[in-house]
């Protein structure tokens, strides 16, 4: 088994670029953690898919990761296609809740690291598929997406969502039902940037009823 040493990570649910990552993520300073060069089909499976390994696996990578400050994240490891690397978080059933990307010149040492390595079978199984347009979207994105479903679904002012489905459609819509599900569809599947100035007026309307 290969080990990295004194690496920074950043576990989210989704998998945000380094370049994405927030100041107010719990970014940890990972001592030693270990690393694994997986097919390009299981590397592609575990960033953009939720999916499970088996308990062999699990046992194999548990308490093989330590932190600088002690901190307990629980079956861990980096995985590779030789190409990018990700550090992956799984909870004791196997199922893989995190990942994380890795800074710039970290990911190319640890590349470096695995050139010569055998590719390591990691048997895991896709409990279900993500939407390809949700992998394609960025984490400001989603968060806005997750916010204005979030305020819609809540909101039961008429007056407002009477404002907000005509702001986006530019038509009149008197059915709270239709409206809330024609925006809400649309966020999901049809976003685009005239959510952006719709996104500042939800905001406006949250801070107004809070």
């Amino acid at each position: 088994m290969n080990f990295i040493y004194d690496i920074v990570l950043n576990f989210n649910k989704e998998y945000y670029y380094f370049f994405e990552w927030s100041k107010n993520d719990n970014i940890v300073n990972v001592k030693k953690i270990p690393l694994f060069l997986v097919s390009k089909e299981t590397y592609n499976n575990m960033k953009c898919n939720i999916v499970t390994v088996r308990d062999s696996f699990i046992k194999c990578i548990k308490d093989k990761t330590y932190t600088y400050s002690r901190q307990k994240l629980g079956p861990s490891c980096l995985v590779s296609n030789g190409r990018e690397v990700m550090g992956v978080l799984f909870n004791e059933k196997g199922n893989l809740i995190k990942k994380s990307s890795l800074l710039l010149d970290e990911e190319e040492e640890v590349l470096d690291e695995i050139y010569t390595d055998e590719i390591f079978n990691i048997e895991i199984t896709t409990i279900k598929k993500k939407n390809e347009e949700n992998n394609k979207i960025n984490r400001l994105e989603k968060e806005k997406k997750d916010f204005l479903i979030k305020y819609i679904n809540k909101e039961k002012n008429i007056v407002n969502l009477r404002y907000l489905y005509y702001d986006y459609f530019e038509r009149d819509e008197d059915d709270s039902d239709i409206i809330k599900n024609e925006l809400i569809n649309e966020i999901k599947n049809n976003w685009n940037k005239k959510f952006n100035s719709f996104f500042e007026t939800v905001k406006i309307f949250s801070k107004i009823e809070n």
